[in-house]
């Protein structure tokens, strides 16, 4: 008889079909009866930050394979880009997305006389974890001159769940959870054990942000493309934190104000050890005359129109020698 030997035993390919078998069975009836009980888990928008929450994710942007949630109108914006070949890229979280002082600072360097083409790419919620998979897919292929490279505040946001680098980390499950329950029964169980962890690390752990900055400077610099970091302002003082960081942000409010200047001097490291430039507005906003409320938001993160025009200032005159 096929597949078996002489003394009539199965032969070991044999043996090998029927245990393949035997898997491929227990994963159809475990897909299926998945499907049967209606299980279904997309991770976006179930993921969880400090913003966006699932309801900003799933209705103020769409999901992404390779960067998780981009703005809506994001592709549309990278095919201009295509066509435009912008000599700077400004990338970056919410304060980018929604600052205006990309634009500013084109015009600042215009009136100085020098002319630039720009593109704002930054996507609220964003960590550097997505801002290194952007450089890889989307930036690079632009060719511009330089990238202006401005993040630091949700690195340093609570996990809530998975941290950034794990779940850039779950890209192939992610792409089988759109056809398989049993991907997304996998992903379900890895966000939960993750969200268990006592105490929850950072979206981005200081050693993975050092390491992720460093990576976007020497790839970009392989890519013949000059890096400005550009280390994030803050308007929170010690003992007078905004109250709303600690429901979802911080893990208590007494470590806001050591824990962002953690992540700005790492920002400043990165920028010595690789060669890049670096932009410490961070430094210079420190410097400017009390009050600085007139330059942030009540959330003492996001700038103000002012606010905009100063670091446009302070930006444009560190693009000048970097360009």
């Amino acid at each position: 008889m096929r597949g078996t030997t002489a003394g009539g035993e199965i032969s070991w390919r044999a043996r090998l079909s029927l245990a393949a078998f035997g898997v491929l069975l227990a994963i159809g009836t475990a897909e299926g009866a998945l499907r049967a009980g209606h299980f279904h888990f997309d991770l976006v928008p179930v993921l969880e930050f400090g913003w966006p929450d699932p309801v900003a994710l799933r209705d103020a942007y769409a999901a992404d394979a390779d960067l998780v949630w981009v703005t809506r109108d994001y592709h549309e914006t990278l095919r201009a880009a295509q066509l435009l070949r912008p000599a700077i890229v400004f990338m970056g979280d919410s304060c980018t997305e929604f600052g205006t002082y990309p634009s500013r600072t084109l015009a600042a360097l215009a009136s100085a006389g020098m002319h630039f083409t720009g593109v704002k790419l930054g996507v609220g919620g964003w960590s550097s974890a997505q801002g290194l998979a952007q450089l890889r897919r989307d930036v690079i292929p632009l060719h511009p001159h330089v990238i202006t490279v401005y993040f630091g505040w949700n690195d340093h946001w609570k996990a809530i769940g998975l941290t950034d680098p794990e779940v850039m980390r779950t890209r192939r499950l992610r792409l089988a959870a759109e056809h398989l329950r049993l991907a997304q029964l996998w992903l379900r169980l890895e966000t939960n054990l993750a969200a268990k962890r006592t105490p929850p690390p950072n979206r981005v752990p200081a050693a993975e942000y050092d390491a992720t900055l460093r990576a976007i400077a020497i790839e970009a610099r392989a890519a013949g493309i000059e890096t400005v970091f550009v280390t994030a302002p803050s308007n929170h003082v010690a003992g007078h934190e905004p109250a709303y960081l600690a429901r979802r942000h911080v893990r208590s409010l007494a470590e806001l104000v050591p824990l962002h200047a953690q992540y700005v001097e790492l920002t400043r490291r990165a920028a010595q050890a690789t060669g890049a430039h670096l932009c410490d507005a961070a430094a210079a906003f420190s410097a400017l005359p009390e009050p600085h409320d007139r330059y942030f938001q009540s959330d003492g993160i996001h700038l103000t129109a002012a606010g905009d025009t100063e670091m446009a200032r302070v930006l444009s005159a560190c693009l000048a020698p970097a360009r």
